[in-house]
């Protein structure tokens, strides 16, 4: 079977998603997802209903009737199989997420083909697809519960302070390429949708317990009920380890940003979701949580004291202190013939805030610099899905999202203050449209209108044709347009953020960036092979970006310029045994080209060579050339059942790191064993060992001194 975690038949029209109103909230639960997606409001796009095909709708119904479908949610904001979706995606079910025995929600992206994870201190992971771009992957949505969690001032992911565990998690949904048409700008690589579990998922109550080496000590405990008319379900939670070791690669000890120890990790969180459904045609979503993390950050160069600093760091070791809130509010209500109107609104407020001393010009100054950060979010969406005809189906809507940020920075040695506030508008319309002209073709069509922070306003259309050769057998072709919003880290350089000691620079100014542009095409196919309960899902691809944006170190601001062409070939491939024992295997092979050596002889310092592993294209060496994971578990006599997992990475170059943090190729074994066990009074459990790293194969990741070696857990779970 494929991966998605729901799989329905249909007996009807044949049209994926067409399900009883009285049905949706009780017996099929995830439709109250539908729209889990993200941002803003303006333009109107319609696509006229075509008239009904009365032979289609009937060859469609053949179609679907004998299959199990496996439903996706994210690619067009609608229910279709994935055979039907106009992107690529990779769907992380609930098995998976245990099976890969991970504790970090950021490595569960290893299971992707494709995808780049990493991270720049222990606690601050790099999710990215089409490699190791930067260390803020800014060309990556990521939403949860349809809440983008993207935010300003870098337009990137705090991964470490997100206000959910691993195991609030129901599915993954990664759509791999960009999206724009059903989520605007800042999609030009992919979108993750993270989907929490419903509110009535738990009936009872649970606890879990992870203690192990490098500091590792994990508690959290999640209760919930099912009413008649109203769910809810609350977590909390307790995170934390000590990140990398104290280690320095040799033979490179006296550069002075390896010793990268301090990087422990922290995080207390709470989380609540409740629903309330009186009648059979409406939902109403209610959703709130807060983390509170501290975070090991700074560098330390040839250990300077007070006393005798010996070097130039001003970003000394010191903790960061993060606290993430947020609010979510949701209505859905089932109209006639199956059409269903969704309204939400959420709140996320985020607040950032460090002191640490500085040694600046020959002098050292105790008297701390105080960083603070708060951004803070809204956002009102409103979407509309309806059956046109027999044979279409249409989502339209809009949303509108403000985004307010403020930055204040005092330097007491300096006799300096700073402050920066800005405040951005970004409204979206969008529509998407499924056709099945016939039992065995589809054409989805999709646009996107927007108009961001900045005034630009642009048009990210998406044309996508799925031909079922047979029920079993389909191929898929499409063409789609993305753009990035430049993010006010780099429109307003330098800026005021936590990790960073700002100076001020008469050289720096607000350059006039537009947005960078995406457009992509692909070709995919997707195969079921029943007899050997075996699925193979396919994709070549071709993404083209222009107007890229880069850091200019001969100005020290950011500018357009970059033009870049992604190329490969991924695939995935799923076996079961009998439901005792399953197989995934991800593969994807890829490259890429720029102009960053013309850059470079510019005079774009940033942009030089590091190694000349493909021609001094810095962008082109970023990109690991072959990415493989695998994931194999199985069931055992006597309550036991094991994992293990194998993961493969070219070497590459960082981006924005210096040829010191070169990264070998990676190869990395783990190994899970599990027991669970029952006791009376619908008392279960079950016990853990996990062993990542199993062979000691150590490896680099961005930072040279970031050094990966043997980690081993005991997972302990009760549930009463």
């Amino acid at each position: 079977m494929l991966s998605p975690t729901v799989n329905v038949k249909w007996h009807g029209t044949g049209i994926p998603g067409d399900t009883p109103a009285n049905d949706e909230n009780r017996e099929f639960p995830i439709k109250g997802l539908l729209l889990k997606k993200q941002n803003v409001i303006l333009l109107l796009l319609c696509f006229s209903g075509h008239s009904a095909n009365t032979e289609a709708a009937d060859d469609a119904g053949e179609l679907n009737y004998f299959q199990e479908l496996p439903v996706v949610l994210s690619a067009s904001r609608l229910y279709q199989p994935l055979s039907e979706a106009p992107n690529a995606m990779t769907v992380i079910d609930q098995k998976m997420i245990v099976d890969s025995g991970f504790r970090n929600i950021p490595d569960l992206f290893k299971l992707v083909p494709g995808m780049y994870v990493s991270y720049y201190k222990g606690s601050q992971a790099i999710v990215s697809y089409h490699g190791a771009t930067d260390q803020f992957s800014r060309r990556m949505q990521v939403l949860i519960d349809g809440r983008s969690v993207y935010m300003s001032p870098n337009n990137t992911v705090d991964w470490a302070n997100l206000p959910i565990t691993i195991d609030d998690i129901e599915r993954i949904e990664v759509i791999r390429g960009p999206a724009a048409a059903s989520y605007g700008a800042n999609s030009t690589q992919g979108v993750i949708n993270i989907i929490t579990n419903d509110a009535g998922a738990v009936d009872g109550k649970h606890a879990k317990y992870t203690r192990g080496n490098k500091g590792i000590n994990d508690a959290d405990a999640r209760f919930g009920r099912r009413g008649e008319t109203y769910d809810y379900r609350a977590t909390l939670g307790y995170t934390a380890d000590n990140g990398y070791d104290n280690l320095t690669s040799a033979p490179f000890q006296d550069h002075r940003l390896l010793n990268n120890s301090n990087d422990n990790n922290q995080a207390r969180l709470m989380n609540y979701r409740g629903n309330y459904h009186p009648d059979g045609a409406n939902s109403f979503d209610l959703q709130f949580g807060f983390n509170h993390d501290i975070q090991g950050v700074g560098f330390n160069d040839k250990n300077p004291t007070p006393a005798a600093p010996t070097s130039t760091n001003g970003n000394p070791f010191h903790d960061l202190i993060a606290n993430t809130s947020f609010v979510q509010l949701g209505w859905t209500r089932a109209l006639e013939n199956s059409s269903e109107l969704s309204v939400r609104y959420y709140h996320i407020q985020e607040d950032q805030s460090e002191a640490f001393p500085v040694y600046l010009g020959g002098v050292y100054y105790p008297g701390p610099v105080v960083q603070t950060l708060s951004v803070g979010r809204d956002q009102l969406e409103v979407q509309h899905t309806l059956r046109t005809s027999e044979s279409n189906r249409l989502v339209y809507g809009t949303n509108y999202q403000t985004n307010t940020v403020n930055g204040q920075s005092v330097m007491p040695p300096l006799s300096l203050a700073l402050s920066s506030t800005s405040f951005t508008e970004d409204l979206q319309i969008f529509a998407n449209d499924e056709w099945r002209i016939t039992k065995r073709l589809l054409l989805n069509i999709g646009n996107m209108f927007e108009r961001d922070a900045y005034g630009n306003k642009d048009m990210s259309p998406r044309v996508s044709l799925n031909f079922h050769v047979t029920p079993q057998n389909t191929f898929r072709t499409g063409i789609s347009v993305a753009y990035r919003t430049p993010a006010l880290a780099e429109t307003n350089f330098p800026a005021i953020q936590p990790g960073a000691l700002i100076i001020p620079s008469a050289t720096a100014t607000s350059p006039a960036l537009i947005p960078e542009k995406m457009v992509s095409r692909e070709v995919g196919y997707l195969g079921e092979f029943p007899d050997w309960d075996t699925t193979l899902d396919m994709r070549l691809f071709s993404d083209l970006l222009s107007n890229g944006i880069f850091p200019d170190t001969t100005t020290g601001i950011f500018v357009n310029g970059m033009s870049a062409e992604y190329h490969g070939f991924e695939a995935t491939l799923k076996k079961s045994w009998n439901e005792s024992g399953n197989l995934t295997v991800n593969f994807a092979h890829e490259f890429a080209s720029s102009n960053a050596p013309a850059l470079a002889a510019a005079g774009y310092s940033y942009m030089q060579p590091a190694s000349s592993l493909v021609g001094g294209d810095k962008l082109a060496e970023s990109l690991p050339l072959n990415n493989v994971s695998l994931l194999y578990s199985r069931h055992l006599t006597g309550n036991y059942s094991f994992s293990t997992a194998y993961y493969y990475q070219s070497s590459l170059q960082p981006f924005d790191r210096g040829w010191i943090d070169f990264q070998p190729q990676q190869h990395r074994t783990d190994l899970r064993i599990a027991r669970s066990f029952e006791g009376a009074a619908g008392f279960k459990g079950n016990v853990a060992l996990v062993v990542q790293n199993l062979f000691k194969q150590n490896y680099s990741e961005y930072i040279a001194s970031n050094v990966f070696n043997q980690r081993a857990y005991v997972m302990t779970a009760i549930n009463w």
